[in-house]
Formats: C-alpha cells, structure tokens, sequence
C-alpha cells in the first residue's frame, strides 16, 4: 500500500514538473521574442529530460534548465535558425506550388525534415560532436535507421495532440510542449540504444555514421522488395 502510493506521489511529481518545465520554456522562449531563445530553451529541456531518463538522482529544475540554457546557447540557437529557414521555405512553397509533381518532391523532403527535427535537439544533448553539418545527417541517419520509432512517434504524437485538441485544448497550456520534448527524447534515446551507439562514443565519427547507414540501407532494401 504505502509503495503504491510513493509511486502514484512520484507520478504526479513528475507531473508537475512537466507542466513547470512548459512554463518555464515559454517564458524563456517568448522572453527572446522566439527566434533568440527557441533553440536554447528547447535544447536544454531536451537535457533536463535526458538527466531525467538516464539518472534517478534528484536535481534542481531550474537551476539545471539554464545550466544548459546556457551551456550551448550559440549552437542550439544558430542550429534553430537553420530549421526555422528551412521549415519556412517548405511551408511557403506547399502553400504555393501548384505543380502535382513538385508537391509529392516538397512532401517528400517536409518528411525527412520532419525526421531530422525530432532527433537534432536529443543529439545535441547527448554527443559531444563538434559541427553543425555531422549533428543534422546524424539526425537523419538515426530517424531514418530506425524508422518504425521514429514512425510511430509522429503518429501517436500526431493522434494524441489531435484528440487534445478536439477535447481538451486546455492541456497544450500545461504541457503542449513539454510533453512533445520529453518523448521526442525518450524516443531519441531508445534509438540510440538500439543502434549501440553508446559503445562507440570513443569511435571516430565515419565509423557511427558507417552503421546507421547499414541500419538506413536495410529499410531501403526492404521497401524495395515489397514494390
């Protein structure tokens, strides 16, 4: 009895927590009118939630939120510019382009944007490596190596915030981010466990870029045999 209820208390903690963690991300992220802070504040949620699921350690929010807030404010901020650019070329020419053709190519290339999205922040979070160029095709590579993952993330993200929206709109007040972050991260981190990445973290790059890529050709081969 008295386990069930520290579990139930540690739930509802955590809980709480995601909604202060909204808060504070918006707070932080309107604070830089958006486009200075979106990408830090996202970036150091993405750390607080893998300090979160790597570790059953207590440890400040706050304190800890702008420890990485600021640890990696220039690249997590030049990081969101080039998203937001590109995400803002996608969407004015899926509105535009009335071309069939073209729009499957624009859809096409909105998916594996899509896929790069989810992963780069959790990539930033967890690996040390240096350029924004190795972080973005690693952020590809992952989602698309493990694509079932990053598959039913978008669907079941895309389902949930669907029914939010159609009955209880008032949640995305609460947690509309800080849900979305923290199982974009969970589901990052399973990804990299998958790929047993974690014992390559002393290995040059070409070699964890090399099995992603086996992992991403086997997809290839597989949707080739079913058409």
């Amino acid at each position: 009895m008295i386990q069930s209820i520290e579990k139930m208390n540690s739930i509802l903690i955590r809980f709480l927590q995601l909604i202060y963690l909204n808060f504070l991300w918006l707070f932080v992220t309107v604070l830089g009118l958006g486009i200075f802070t979106i990408g830090p504040a996202t970036y150091a949620m993405s750390s607080v939630f893998r300090k979160w699921l790597r570790s059953k350690d207590q440890f400040p929010l706050t304190k800890t939120y702008f420890f990485f807030f600021k640890e990696n404010y220039k690249e997590a901020l030049f990081m969101s510019w080039i998203y937001l650019v590109v995400g803002g070329i996608l969407v004015v020419d899926l509105v535009y382009v009335s071309n069939w053709y073209l729009r499957v190519f624009l859809l096409l290339i909105s998916f594996f944007y899509v896929i790069s999205l989810i992963y780069i922040f959790p990539i930033m979070a967890h690996y040390n490596w240096q350029g924004y160029g190795i972080k973005i095709k690693m952020a590809f590579l992952f989602g698309f190596a493990q694509l079932q993952y990053t598959a039913v993330f978008i669907l079941l993200m895309g389902i949930i915030y669907w029914l939010i929206g159609q009955f209880m709109p008032g949640i995305f007040t609460f947690m509309g981010s800080s849900f979305l972050i923290f199982a974009g991260t969970w589901t990052s981190l399973q990804v990299f466990q998958i790929l047993e990445v974690e014992s390559l973290k002393g290995v040059e790059h070409k070699s964890i870029i090399k099995k992603a890529k086996e992992k991403m050709n086997e997809k290839r081969k597989i949707f080739k045999a079913r058409s």
